[in-house]
């Protein structure tokens, strides 16, 4: 777990979304496992998992229909398994409208997750969490981590960087200070 740690506005996000291939970076090279992001982004998009900080689907898409969807476009059958780790079993017909902020913020992660990648973006992606859902969040990211999936979180929470991560980047206006 690699931790991009600062304050709002250091450019975690901007970092994430060059890696993702959603944005183009001003200068220097990116790779994930070998790949170009802007280059290759469906081949990225297969080894990777990516839980935006913002995001939305549609209203009244169902949670069960969310997955399944997520799933088939990666052409693997729905894992009901990762929404029961991150208690939204009973959620499974309830409308994304419907859900809390939490709830939507543990849905994302679950279809970051649905295709089994070998390297997760996650950003911020404790907010808007209560304290149950941020430590059944953190027990999933450890035991995927056991398994072997690399993760590279965006936080502004010092705690959480320092209870998951095993190296830290500290990022200050842009700019690396320390690794």
């Amino acid at each position: 777990i690699f931790g991009l740690l600062g304050p709002n506005g250091a450019g975690k996000t901007t970092t994430l979304e060059c890696l993702e291939g959603l944005r183009e970076p001003d200068a220097g090279t990116l790779r994930i496992m070998g790949i170009d992001p802007v280059r290759d982004s469906r081949k990225l998009r297969n080894v990777t998992g990516v839980q935006l900080q913002t995001s939305a689907l549609p209203d009244s898409m169902c949670v069960d229909e969310a997955l399944r969807f997520f799933s088939s476009y990666h052409g693997v059958m729905p894992d009901y398994g990762l929404l029961e780790r991150l208690g939204l079993a009973e959620k499974r017909r309830a409308q994304y409208r419907s859900l809390s902020t939490g709830q939507k913020r543990r849905l994302t992660l679950a279809l970051a997750l649905a295709h089994g990648p070998t390297v997760v973006l996650l950003d911020e992606p404790t907010a808007g969490l209560d304290v149950g859902s941020r430590i059944a969040l953190h027990a999933v990211i450890q035991e995927l981590r056991s398994v072997g999936t690399t993760f590279i979180l965006a936080t502004h929470d010092m705690a959480e960087a320092e209870k998951l991560a095993d190296r830290v980047a500290i990022l200050l206006r842009g700019k690396l200070v320390v690794s």
